[in-house]
């Protein structure tokens, strides 16, 4: 029988390094080496970065499918993407010039993606249905704990060749406890349609997932200017330490919302789930909008992480179960549209409301923010009743 932690272990290290890059290193990087144009070149390469991402996840899910049906497994493409996604994370903490860190960037979006897009099909290729909500808070425990390991990583290390250590041995170690257990096994056989239609589940799916992200990618990227302009933090040390650590709060509390949704998302309808996490994550980004000071913002935080964590258990047990089984990586390509697509939208739709109200009130634009971010989640949570109970 499959180890579903063993199974999801790979999935501690692909978001190890996306915790570390995406979260702090890209930023810093691109300041770093655009100098005074940094910002506009983080948009830039963070949305080409984005699109690149999409691209390949489509590719090698499709590619991924028919090696499914040819010899059982998709294995061959977690070992390919992880043995080239290494020497692509060392050069991008290494790289001397900004053309070095965009090539170094995108050929590590290329890479890693070619084993992430196949892999986020390994729950329905070895875990059977009524165990998917299991496998599931698994997967989801560990995309929050390579997320806060990554963001400690990068923000507290400051020697950039012990940061490409730190982030490619665990990667390494990971695909190899994921590899070792599976090497030579077969997937299991496809499961029968589920009975809901799979366009359908998947417009559904994207829709309800993307308002949802939305609303993620929205507090993530206003959070440091909520921490300086909202609660008065200015001094420039202890704001990346603060903003650092209510990020962490988050994340951390969301390994223990994965861990206690697992066995509810089996038994219970998964679209509740999905809801009861968006509204807990309402309350609690209702409370952060209206904070004063970071003794209730960091409260609020965990409480949102930890509604995060089921919500994360729950969509990966949805996907696992409604989207086509002989056509998975494809379709989780597709699916995560709805994760690269929001990186995108969600500081273009969000910045002039923040401009506005920062004219109206100094300081009312980060929590204006969270508000929208707040209204974001509430529509994610209400849209999957579009999808039958599964």
């Amino acid at each position: 029988m499959t180890n579903p932690a063993r199974l999801c272990a790979f999935n501690f290290g692909i978001q190890l390094v996306w915790g570390a890059v995406l979260a702090v290193s890209l930023q810093a990087r691109s300041v770093e080496l655009a100098h005074e144009d940094g910002v506009r070149a983080y948009a830039t390469i963070a949305a080409i970065g984005a699109m690149i991402a999409t691209i390949v996840q489509l590719c090698a899910g499709v590619l991924a499918d028919r090696r499914r049906k040819s010899v059982g497994n998709r294995q061959a493409f977690y070992l390919a993407g992880m043995t080239l996604a290494v020497p692509s994370l060392v050069w991008f903490y290494l790289a001397p010039s900004w053309p070095q860190l965009l090539a170094a960037f995108f050929s590590l979006q290329f890479t890693l993606n070619i084993a992430g897009g196949p892999y986020q099909a390994a729950i329905p290729d070895y875990i059977p249905r009524e165990r998917r909500g299991l496998a599931s808070g698994w997967m989801g425990a560990y995309q929050s704990a390579g997320n806060a390991a990554g963001l400690i990583v990068a923000g507290f290390v400051h020697d950039l060749r012990f940061v490409a250590l730190a982030l490619a041995a665990p990667l390494i170690a990971s695909w190899a406890v994921t590899f070792a257990h599976l090497r030579g096994r077969a997937g299991i056989v496809a499961d029968p349609p589920s009975g809901v239609s799979a366009s359908h589940a998947l417009v559904v799916l994207l829709c309800s997932r993307g308002f949802i992200n939305i609303g993620f990618f929205t507090l993530l990227g206003f959070l440091l200017f909520y921490v300086q302009q909202s609660l008065g933090i200015t001094d420039a040390n202890a704001l990346t330490r603060l903003t650092a650590l209510l990020f962490l709060s988050f994340t951390l509390a969301a390994i223990g919302g994965a861990a206690l949704a697992a066995r509810p998302v089996d038994r219970r309808d998964k679209r509740l789930v999905v809801t009861v996490a968006c509204c807990t994550i309402a309350l609690a980004l209702a409370v952060l909008a209206m904070a004063p000071s970071l003794a209730f913002a960091f409260p609020a935080a965990a409480l949102a992480g930890l509604a995060w964590g089921a919500f994360v258990t729950a969509d990966w047990a949805l996907a696992a179960i409604v989207l086509p089984q002989r056509a998975m990586a494809t379709t989780m390509g597709i699916w995560n549209i709805a994760t690269a697509l929001p990186q995108v939208v969600a500081p273009l739709l969000t910045l002039p409301l923040v401009l506005r109200f920062n004219e109206i009130a100094a300081g009312s634009g980060p929590r204006a923010a969270i508000v929208l971010s707040l209204v974001e989640f509430l529509a994610g949570g209400t849209l999957i009743w579009r999808l039958p109970r599964v």
